[in-house]
């Protein structure tokens, strides 16, 4: 039972993990162990008293290398790489390597006695050596492990404690067995009690082992039941299927149908062995493995259920549900805390909603780690634990932030929480805190969307209501301004008539200053007029009471007629009016007065604001179904940060387009023939270079289904290029 124990917790140890040092210190010392039972068994059992002597002396080799070794252990548990200076290695390595050499050479025991059947060692020269190498490694390693359970909190101390009981006890019984009784007593008759002492260490180790997580020997014990019943079952069937057969059938039947029949005996346990494996390792699983489930299941569903899950308190009680169910504990709770305070508690299993009040809470989270209350040290926060019935703790946080703590109680099956629970829970926990962050984050998204929600429907009702009403003013300005324009239009007709009557003397002589009155009051009341007319066209606009007759026409005929009537002003103004027919263009879909208007306010703007020996040239090109008329001046041009005021309502510019001309218009001119282009499915736009000059582009439709020719005069030749000059009236 030594030999065999301590084999299997030697080999479990060292595969555990084969890079930590406590591992493999371990694994060798167990491996020592049952190499020093099985020589001292032999040692016992033989009557030969120069084969006892040699099974003597290789049983001490294991028996010295114990003390040093465990010496080593002892330092470096429960570490994975040893601390111990190379110079403490080195002296025990030496030491050790000599006391083997001085047994193997017969100094330490130089022989043996057999009498009655016992054997009994002859002390060498060399024993005081053995002893005291036995004696200050074991006793340094007790010392180390008592300084170790003295400062050791935690789990880690309840290991130590196990350990120091069995470590302790073991070695007493060998010590005094081995060393007491042969040296100083000359008597060996204990000595084959040897193996039974490490036991102890064994089972204690094992305790430690099981009740505190150490390692986990029920996987060891588990599979060790199934194969041992599977092989007693298939090797019972065996024999006694054989000894069956044999007995009733083959007393007279030859050797070959005993073979055949063996053989086909063997296929079957050969078939069946598998399924009865399987079956067995079912059974003892479910002996052993009361609580046991899949992580990575538990894992995966989990995440499923906190990836498709919105709102916390679904949340909250899906993650709770499935974790206490699948890990077997009696209930689980959610402490969630909201700057500093609990905010709110989701429970399952729960009898009746628990309450936890902030210090309590405060006190479980501050420890920053997942608590075990079997593992709390803490005397206060173990009472907390108990007090609420729970078994374990984990923070939830998200960096320095604590979000709150996942509470669960004890295992249904009665037993702590493994290595696997707390490793699972140190993997979901961040997982956790992430999905109630952004639950919260969603919660807050969906109140204030609803606020939102609902100021928007409220502030929608009041501004369909206040457009209603602008909607009402509006149409209640647009009339007022058509009725008063109409009303202001005649007496102001009447007003420039009466004016031109006398002052060109219809009334009688007129005196030089009364002519100068009288002029004033004429162009006043033309600007008047033109300011009425111009309001009533946006008017008509705005209201849609616009109308369009589009008719094929020629550009440049509207445009010399344009030219014709602002001749006067041209020469005056000394202002070279010119078009440029260099290319043969198609006549435009459009309104003839409509685009009237548009010359004689782009070339009445350009005359306005061109300085005295300039040009105003009027061109036309065809852009696919578009026909694109320009009018270019020389004047001094438009600044960058007014362009974008020029065909807005009252835009007027007084920096820099009118800087060569005091004269300002009714700022409505732009306005209104951009809303003329744009109703006659055209666009309109200006380019311009402070100081150099300003084109004014506006775009029409082709006439379709028109004879294509020149605008001005059919009879022309074809691209033939013409400028013509105006100087006081237009010449065809």
């Amino acid at each position: 039972i030594s030999i065999v124990t301590s084999i299997l917790i030697g080999l479990f140890v060292l595969l555990k993990n084969t890079k930590s040092a406590t591992h493999i210190y371990f694994g060798i010392l167990s491996f020592l162990f049952a190499a020093y039972s099985i020589f001292n068994y032999l040692t016992l059992n033989t009557t030969s008293a120069e084969q006892a002597f040699l099974l003597l002396r290789l049983a001490l080799v294991p028996a010295i290398i114990v003390g040093p070794l465990f010496y080593i252990f002892i330092r470096t548990f429960p570490n994975e790489r040893s601390s111990i200076p190379k110079r403490t290695l080195t002296i025990l390595y030496v030491w050790t390597a000599l006391n083997i050499i001085l047994t193997i050479s017969g100094l330490v025991f130089k022989g043996v006695e057999i009498k009655n059947g016992v054997v009994s060692p002859i002390i060498g020269p060399a024993i005081p050596s053995f002893g005291i190498l036995q004696t200050t490694t074991l006793l340094l390693g007790f010392f180390t492990l008592f300084k170790k359970f003295r400062s050791a909190t935690g789990v880690f101390k309840l290991q130590l404690k196990y350990l120091l009981i069995g470590i302790v006890s073991s070695f007493s019984l060998l010590f005094f067995t081995t060393i007491v009784m042969v040296i100083i007593f000359n008597n060996s008759s204990l000595t084959p009690l040897g193996p039974l002492f490490i036991l102890l260490l064994l089972f204690s180790t094992a305790y430690a082992i099981i009740r505190h997580r150490l390692l986990d020997i029920r996987l060891i014990v588990a599979r060790a039941v199934a194969y041992t019943l599977i092989i007693g079952i298939v090797g019972i069937f065996y024999s006694v299927s054989t000894i069956l057969v044999s007995n009733l059938f083959f007393r007279d039947l030859s050797t070959n149908e005993q073979i055949i029949l063996f053989t086909t005996l063997t296929l079957i346990v050969a078939f069946t062995f598998q399924p009865l494996r399987r079956y067995l390792q079912e059974v003892t699983d479910r002996f052993f493995y009361k609580g046991r489930y899949d992580s990575s299941d538990l894992i995966s569903n989990l995440t499923k259920i906190m990836a498709t899950t919105l709102r916390l308190e679904d949340l909250s009680k899906g993650v709770l549900s499935r974790l206490v169910v699948e890990i077997r504990v009696s209930k689980g709770a959610f402490v969630l805390l909201k700057k500093g305070r609990i905010d709110a508690v989701e429970s399952y299993n729960y009898e009746n909603k628990p309450k936890f009040t902030g210090t309590d809470i405060d006190s479980l989270l501050e420890p920053d780690k997942i608590l075990i209350v079997e593992d709390v040290q803490n005397k206060k926060l173990r009472k907390i634990m108990n007090d609420l019935d729970l078994a374990l703790a984990a923070p939830l946080k998200i960096g320095d932030k604590e979000l709150g703590v996942l509470l669960l109680g004890h295992k249904l099956s009665g037993e702590i929480y493994t290595d696997q629970d707390i490793k699972l829970l140190q993997i979901l926990s961040p997982e956790f805190s992430i999905a109630i962050e952004n639950a919260r984050a969603y919660e807050e998204i969906r109140k204030f969307n609803i606020t939102l929600q609902r100021e928007i429907q409220k502030a929608t009702v009041d501004l369909k209501f206040a457009n209603e009403k602008l909607k009402e003013l509006d149409e209640l300005k647009d009339e007022f301004v058509s009725i008063a324009s109409h009303e202001l239009r005649t007496p102001m007709t009447a007003i420039k008539s009466y004016s031109w009557l006398a002052l060109h003397g219809k009334g009688g002589k007129v005196s030089p200053r009364l002519k100068d009155y009288l002029n004033k009051v004429y162009v006043s009341s033309e600007r008047m007029i033109k300011l009425i007319s111009d309001m009533l066209n946006v008017s008509r606009i705005e209201t849609g009471k616009m109308k369009l007759e589009l008719q094929p026409t020629s550009v440049f005929k509207v445009a010399e007629s344009v030219y014709s009537d602002l001749s006067v002003k041209a020469q005056e103004e000394e202002i070279e009016l010119k078009m440029d027919k260099e290319e043969v263009i198609p006549q435009a879909l459009v309104d003839p007065d409509k685009l009237s208007e548009i010359f004689t306010n782009l070339v009445g703007n350009s005359i306005k604001f061109t300085p005295k020996g300039g040009t105003i040239t009027v061109s036309a090109q065809k852009e696919g179904s578009m026909l694109a008329i320009s009018v270019t001046d020389t004047g001094t041009g438009i600044s960058k940060e007014n362009m974008n005021t020029l065909f807005t309502k009252f835009g007027r510019i007084d920096d820099s387009y009118a800087t060569s001309n005091t004269s300002m218009g009714t700022g409505l001119g732009l306005y209104i023939i951009k809303q003329y282009v744009e109703k006659m499915g055209g666009k309109i736009w200006v380019n311009s270079e402070f100081g150099k000059g300003t084109t004014f582009t506006f775009s029409l439709p082709i006439a379709q289904n028109q004879k294509i020719g020149l605008s001005s005069n059919e009879d022309e030749p074809k691209k033939e290029k013409e400028f013509e000059t105006v100087s006081g009236h237009i010449t065809s």
